[in-house]
């Protein structure tokens, strides 16, 4: 009898020694992981992109471990959220943009659960937006400038993933959902991540189908605001402009495009003007006059001298070529907390003008 007391407390001792230390461990992958996303500013001033690139998925690994052992942890969540983005974009796509959509998609889902964790209202708002009981722009708006950050890979992540995804019907029905929350980012805080907010819109202007909202003028525009923030040191900024805007313009000059685009907009004024005017239906009418407002808005505001003097007569292989030189003239370290960025534009800026003859 006494054996089997001794036995049966033996197994108390050692299973709870045991668990104990299981729970010990847990604790302290925990603590590793939520350390790793402190050190994230860090690793943005390392100057070496390969090493980084390799380092970067036993980071994963951790943080991956650690999320299934806390799920509803929103500093890991988030910190997943920036690294699948980053790591998928810096490091992945111009390599697989396959193996880029996977990694996008899963930050996109992160960030929106970080997001849901910290931000009532914002879990609130998506479920009705998935019963269609909301607008994406409701959701945008439950955004505040504590979300800034945990909104800018959302942002992005959704982005980046729509981009991969090439015209899915999955991925064009996030389109209104992804520049809703772009444009309240640049409202809440236009400057974060040196511009980042603008430039992820600069870009949608320039590569979407102007069905969908895409404008050449509009992206000019954001894309000189974007690279203003940082006194044109952040390269990736300069990247995206020779990729898109540059690429978008080929031999045409910009001032022509800009010049098209006034008028363009002047004859879609006049023809609202006619139709609103042979309108009976008042609920009709106001919604046809709501967008004619807009439009002549629209116009005011790129019809200002300000903005006319952006527009050279350069063609859109000219700043191709000058952007891309400066990005190569200019040294990494210029925005010292920014030196990893700076290196992974240079390297994508080699393979860009690679192809340059398949974009003019």
């Amino acid at each position: 009898m006494k054996g089997r007391i001794f036995i049966v407390a033996a197994f108390f001792l050692f299973g709870g020694s045991f668990l104990y230390s299981c729970n010990i461990r847990r604790i302290a992958l925990i603590a590793t992981a939520e350390t790793t996303a402190d050190f994230a500013p860090e690793a943005q001033k390392y100057d070496v992109a390969f090493i980084a690139a390799a380092g970067i998925p036993s980071n994963i690994m951790i943080m991956e471990t650690a999320r299934r052992l806390d799920p509803d942890n929103p500093k890991i969540l988030g910190a997943l959220a920036q690294i699948y983005c980053s790591y998928g974009f810096g490091f992945v796509e111009d390599q697989s943009v396959e193996r880029a959509q996977i990694l996008y998609y899963k930050g996109y889902q992160y960030a929106e659960r970080t997001l849901a964790l910290k931000n009532k209202k914002f879990a609130e708002t998506l479920e009705k937006l998935k019963n269609n009981e909301a607008f994406p722009e409701d959701l945008a708006k439950t955004l505040t400038k504590d979300d800034i950050k945990d909104g800018f890979w959302y942002g992005s992540c959704l982005a980046y993933w729509i981009a991969a995804s090439g015209g899915s019907p999955e991925s064009v029905a996030e389109i209104s959902k992804m520049v809703a929350v772009l444009d309240r980012l640049i409202e809440l805080d236009d400057s974060f991540f040196y511009g980042g907010p603008l430039l992820l819109r600069a870009s949608f202007y320039a590569t979407a189908p102007s069905i969908l909202g895409g404008s050449p003028v509009k992206s000019k525009i954001l894309f000189d605001r974007a690279m203003k923030k940082s006194d044109g040191k952040f390269l990736l900024a300069k990247l995206a402009y020779a990729r898109f805007y540059a690429s978008l313009l080929k031999d045409k000059k910009e001032k022509e495009l800009y010049e098209e685009e006034i008028q363009r907009l002047k004859d879609k004024i006049k023809g609202y003007e006619s139709t609103i005017a042979e309108i009976q239906d008042p609920e009709i009418k106001a919604k046809f006059q709501s967008q004619l407002e807009k439009m002549r808005k629209e116009l005011e505001e790129i019809s200002k001298p300000e903005v006319a003097k952006l527009f050279s007569d350069r063609t859109g292989e000219q700043i191709f070529d000058e952007t891309i030189k400066e990005i190569f003239e200019t040294k990494s370290d210029v925005l010292p907390d920014a030196v990893l960025p700076n290196e992974i534009a240079k390297e994508k800026a080699k393979k860009l003008l690679e192809r340059r003859a398949d974009i003019f």
